[in-house]
């Protein structure tokens, strides 16, 4: 099915047509292939989500599964957020202050 060609205008600011312009010539498009472009990229029609999948981690590459199963050296309270309690914790053991 061939769609049919609808003639109509839509008005920009100037220096938002400027701004159109040069990239069009940039990217070798004509500013009406570049506003279709556009149009059809943020369009809700053509909206398409991407599908994203967790893989079991015996699936990941070697390196990755190494990192999350490296074991942790102290846990971090909820209300320490950056881990400032938790570093001091860590350098009075080392350190013994």
């Amino acid at each position: 099915m061939k769609l049919k060609k609808v003639m109509a205008t839509i008005t920009l600011n100037p220096t938002a047509y400027k701004n159109a312009k040069l990239y069009a010539e940039k990217q070798n498009l004509s500013v009406d292939e570049f506003i279709v472009m556009l149009i059809n990229k943020f369009s809700a029609t053509t909206d398409k989500k991407k599908k994203f999948q967790i893989l079991p981690i015996e699936k990941l590459d070697q390196e990755l599964q190494d990192i999350l199963n490296m074991p942790r050296k102290c846990e971090i309270d909820a209300d320490d957020i950056n881990g400032e309690e938790a570093r001091m914790e860590y350098y009075k053991e080392k350190y013994m202050l």
